[in-house]
């Protein structure tokens, strides 16, 4: 008969499963770490440039395209923006009664005609003796500022659409390109 040595294993396994618990756990916090802060992303900005932000913005496009004469897309340009939510403002193709109803049915508290580069605008807005309110302010520091794209300038006929809502008690905003040609 032979004498086998027999190797004790078990001091192997439990280094074995002592290195894959660290693994696992370096896995998750590493996940963690990096999925929460994605997660506050998300709710910070759930109300910048839904589906319904940019629907709501089209149809004030749409407005502003048929409505606002030439003389305001000037003033735009020369200022840097111009609120646009006034509705005596529309004297083209009679838009007043249009920008009066699309105001009252999706609650509109303020509509920006911008040049299609924002960074004026931004400027303006980030000071401290602006008039807006928090909430606008961090929308408008969320937006790109839009200048990397050169050919389109009020020169070109490109502008940009800024609207300010409520829905559900909350202040939404959304954002859209106006060319008027």
């Amino acid at each position: 008969m032979k004498n086998k040595k027999v190797l004790n294993s078990r001091g192997f396994i439990l280094v074995e499963t002592l290195i894959v618990g660290v693994f696992i756990m370096g896995i998750f916090s590493l996940l963690y770490a990096n999925f929460f802060p994605l997660i506050g992303e998300y709710e910070r900005y759930k109300n910048y440039d839904t589906v319904e932000a940019i629907y709501v913005a089209h149809w004030a496009r749409m407005i502003a395209i048929k409505g606002l004469p030439n003389s305001i897309y000037n003033t735009v340009e020369n200022n840097g923006y111009l609120d646009i939510t006034d509705c005596s403002l529309y004297t083209e193709s009679n838009k007043e009664a249009d920008c009066s109803a699309y105001k009252t049915m999706n609650n509109i508290s303020k509509i920006y005609l911008t040049p299609y580069s924002t960074s004026v605008f931004k400027d303006y807005v980030r000071r401290d003796d602006s008039p807006f309110t928090r909430s606008f302010k961090e929308y408008i520091a969320y937006l790109p500022t839009y200048s990397k794209n050169t050919s389109k300038t009020p020169a070109t006929g490109y502008y940009r659409v800024i609207v300010e809502y409520i829905s559900n008690d909350t202040y939404k905003y959304g954002t859209i390109e106006v060319y008027k040609g």
